[in-house]
C-alpha cells in the first residue's frame, strides 16, 4: 500500500515536470518567434523596438513630486531618487548605425536562458521516470534505477544546467553595459542594465557545485557497492 502511494506521489511530480516542460516549451517557440519579428523589423521600419535600461543620478537628487505623510507627530520625511527604470525607443533610417548585434545578443541569451531551465526539468523528470520503474520492481534491483550511470549523468547535466545560467545572465548584463555606456549617455545620471550584478542568480553555482559533490559521493558509493557484490 506505501509503495503504490509512493509511486502515485512521484508519478505527479513527475507529471507536473511534464506540464511544465510543454508550457515552457511553447513559450520558448513564441518568444523566438517575437525575437524574429523584432528582428525583421529593423528591416522594415528601421527601428530596433525598445531597450530597457536603469538611470541612476550621479548624486542624490531631492525631489518634491511625492507628499509622504507620517502617521506620527513631529516626524518630518523627506525623498531622494534612487533610480529610474527607462525605456528607449531607438530608431534610425539609416540601417547601417544601428547596433543591431547587442539586441541579437540580448534576445539570444534569454532565449538560452530559458532553454537551460527546460533542460533542468527534462533531466529531473526522467530521474524521476527511473526511480518509479524501480520502485515497481523488487527492491533487490531498486538501487540499479535509482543509482545508475545513465542517472548520475542527468545529474550532471542538471548540475552544469545551473552553473551556465548565472554565466548568461553575466553576458546579458556585460553586453548591456557596454552597449548603453557606447552609445547613450545623459547629463548627471548614468545609464546602467536592467539586471544588475547583485540580481544575477549567483546562488545557482553553488547548487551546481553541491550537485556535483553529491554526485561524487554518489558514484564512488555505487564502486564501491560494485566492488563488494564481486568480492561476494
Amino acid at each position: 500500500m506505501k509503495s503504490n502511494t509512493n509511486i502515485k506521489f512521484l508519478k505527479a511530480i513527475k507529471i507536473g515536470f511534464d506540464v511544465a516542460i510543454v508550457a515552457m516549451s511553447l513559450f520558448l517557440v513564441f518568444f523566438i518567434c517575437i525575437v524574429v519579428f523584432d528582428i525583421s523589423s529593423i528591416y522594415t521600419n528601421s527601428s530596433v523596438s525598445t531597450i530597457l535600461a536603469k538611470v541612476t543620478p550621479t548624486e542624490n537628487t531631492i525631489t518634491k513630486d511625492f507628499i509622504i505623510n507620517s502617521q506620527i507627530d513631529n516626524i518630518t520625511v523627506s525623498s531622494y531618487v534612487n533610480s529610474y527604470e527607462m525605456v528607449l525607443d531607438m530608431k534610425s533610417s539609416d540601417f547601417s548605425q544601428i547596433p543591431v548585434i547587442y539586441k541579437i545578443i540580448f534576445l539570444t541569451a534569454l532565449n538560452l536562458n530559458l532553454f537551460f531551465i527546460i533542460f533542468v526539468f527534462y533531466q529531473a523528470s526522467k530521474i524521476l521516470k527511473s526511480i518509479i520503474r524501480g520502485i515497481k520492481e523488487s527492491k533487490q534491483v531498486i538501487q540499479h534505477y535509482i543509482f545508475n550511470k545513465k542517472n548520475i549523468r542527468r545529474f550532471q547535466f542538471i548540475a552544469y544546467g545551473f552553473m551556465v545560467m548565472p554565466i548568461i545572465e553575466l553576458v546579458i548584463y556585460f553586453s548591456d553595459s557596454h552597449f548603453l555606456s557606447k552609445y547613450f549617455s545623459i547629463n548627471g545620471f548614468n545609464l546602467k542594465p536592467i539586471l544588475d550584478l547583485s540580481s544575477i542568480s549567483w546562488d545557482y553555482i553553488f547548487i551546481g557545485l553541491l550537485f556535483i559533490s553529491l554526485i561524487e559521493i554518489i558514484r564512488r558509493g555505487i564502486v564501491i557497492q560494485e566492488e563488494n557484490d564481486l568480492t561476494v
